[in-house]
């Protein structure tokens, strides 16, 4: 039996305080990582030099997660918020001996990394499930049911390889049955999505890879290419829906081409059209069965038909010419959102309607970062940056600033909003009462909630200590709140509730981050 090597935490220090992070201050930097998670019942925080995960309640209460040792690295709500995935490691001697109890006892090459998945819910720990140590993300189905864990590789990921390793594997996990499967897909997969008959579309480099989520089987290979030295990179790729004929077709773009690949998954066969330009995203609108394209290189939008996609041509496939660059699309009901979020120059901002082709052009005085349209499709809010060239006398002041547009999606009204310090936190809530912008300020205690329908109406909501993000909390009973953490060395996470914005902070949980670890006694199954 190999023996596994657990923890056992040695307290360091008992300072308690609320002190703001500094580099200077070697106890408290880095006690906790403040990109906390959120479930329907509780919020998750990882503390890094301790190794423990923290959960933290709504009435104020804290304390670590048994993860029998295991170091968590990684957490990923269910859709639902009704469970945590949690990704763990721990180091595992490779010699069976009962008298090996401290780190130091295993020779250093018998020691090796195991990984594992830690699925949680309000009891606790319901399952774990061994998982290759270099998987380190996942993707849920619609309904939450599959979980699809692979390697997400970004050029400075570390990986952990004991032995062999295939960096294609994904693994498969049924969180109803706890069955369990893999299936080798090629390196690093760029996205997975999820297909009709309970079926997993997984992009890899230089080819499709579906595989069936009942037996975890791969049903179909579908190469981009059929020459083996030839490199062709996924870039965005999304399930055309034909709502006449109930065809599911797989759109696909590839990085530095103009080409678009469209699989039938009925003939297993690849359809590739060029639609003029280098595409940069993708928008699907399931009700009129069509799609919306925009270009890295041109001003245009185009819309394809998903009615024969057997071939692009001007039955299947419509211009629509725009004034300046487009790189992102949000569909919404009934049209489509055309912005720019990483140009310094572009100001412009599209509605198109999906049936008519109208478009609706909206100028913001800014160049956005970042752009959200509420779940009504009523608003559309964007975080602005400062222009590159700044005008003259009042112009000037503002395009040296950060803001806020709010643009009526029922209208052609764009109102911009200049602010102290830069956004960076937003979020939108909707309600009986009126939808609303929350919106965080970099280094203010402050939370600002806009009034989406008479924008200069705000109201400020005093914060206990600088924010860091804002992310919504899932709800059982469609009461959403919203968590705020904090720059705040002992920890710091506040709930608020959007009706009242009445805060309730919680601190302190951090202080375990400044437990020292200590390899001591063997981990056993079960303990």
């Amino acid at each position: 039996m190999k023996t596994k090597l657990n923890y056992f935490t040695l307290l360091c220090g008992a300072m308690l305080g609320g002190c703001y992070n500094s580099p200077s201050n070697s106890l408290f930097y880095d006690l906790w990582n403040t990109e906390v998670v959120s479930t329907q019942d509780a919020i998750y925080a990882m503390l890094p030099q301790s190794g423990m995960l923290m959960k933290i309640t709504s009435d104020g209460d804290f304390g670590s997660v048994d993860l029998k040792g295991a170091n968590p690295t990684r957490l990923v709500p269910s859709p639902d918020g009704s469970k945590l995935l949690v990704f763990t490691d721990y180091l595992e001697c490779k010699i069976e001996d009962d008298d090996i109890v401290y780190i130091d006892d295993c020779p250093d090459n018998d020691i090796v990394t195991t990984s594992e998945l830690a699925v949680l819910s309000s009891a606790g720990v319901e399952k774990v499930y061994d998982i290759p140590s270099h998987l380190n993300t996942v993707s849920f189905s619609d309904d939450g049911s599959i979980v699809v864990a692979y390697l997400e590789y970004d050029g400075s990921s570390t990986i952990q390889v004991d032995g062999f390793a295939d960096l294609g594997e994904v693994a498969f996990i049924n969180l109803n049955d706890e069955s369990q499967g893999s299936a080798s897909v090629g390196f690093s997969p760029s996205q997975i999505l999820f297909a009709p008959n309970n079926q997993a579309v997984v992009m890899s480099r230089s080819q499709i890879v579906v595989v069936d989520l009942d037996s975890f089987q791969t049903v179909l290979e579908a190469p981009l290419t059929l020459d083996a030295d030839q490199e062709v990179n996924p870039s965005e790729a999304e399930l055309a829906y034909d709502s006449e004929n109930g065809s599911v077709t797989l759109l696909l773009t590839v990085q530095g081409s103009s080409d678009l690949f469209m699989l039938d998954f009925e003939t297993e066969s690849w359809n590739i059209g060029d639609l003029g330009a280098i595409p940069v995203d993708i928008g699907v609108d399931s009700s009129s069965s069509q799609s919306v394209f925009v270009f890295s290189n041109s001003s245009k939008a185009v819309v394809l038909d998903h009615s024969d996609l057997s071939t692009l041509n001007s039955a299947s496939i419509e211009d629509v010419n725009l004034e300046e660059v487009m790189n992102s699309v949000i569909v919404a009901d009934g049209f489509s959102l055309l912005y720019n979020d990483t140009s310094n120059v572009v100001h412009d901002v599209y509605r198109l309607d999906m049936e008519s082709r109208e478009l609706i052009e909206y100028v913001v005085a800014n160049p956005l970062y970042k752009m959200t349209l509420s779940q009504s499709g009523k608003y559309a809010v964007g975080l602005m940056k400062p222009e590159s060239s700044y005008g003259s006398g009042i112009d000037a002041y503002q395009d040296a600033r950060y803001g806020l547009a709010v643009l009526d999606m029922e209208g052609d009204d764009v109102v911009n909003l200049v602010a102290e310090t830069q956004p960076i936190g937003l979020e939108i809530v909707e309600g009986t009462d009126g939808d609303f912008a929350l919106v965080l300020l970099e280094g203010k205690d402050t939370l600002l909630q806009v009034n989406l329908a008479n924008p200069s109406q705000s109201v400020e909501v005093d914060l206990p200590a600088p924010p860091i993000s804002i992310t919504t909390q899932p709800s059982m009973d469609e009461q959403e709140k919203f968590i705020i953490s904090h720059n705040v060395d002992v920890g710091m996470v506040s709930i608020l509730d959007p009706k009242t914005l009445e805060i309730q902070t919680i601190t302190g949980f951090g202080l375990a981050g400044s437990l020292s670890q200590s390899e001591f006694f063997n981990r056993e199954e079960g303990e």
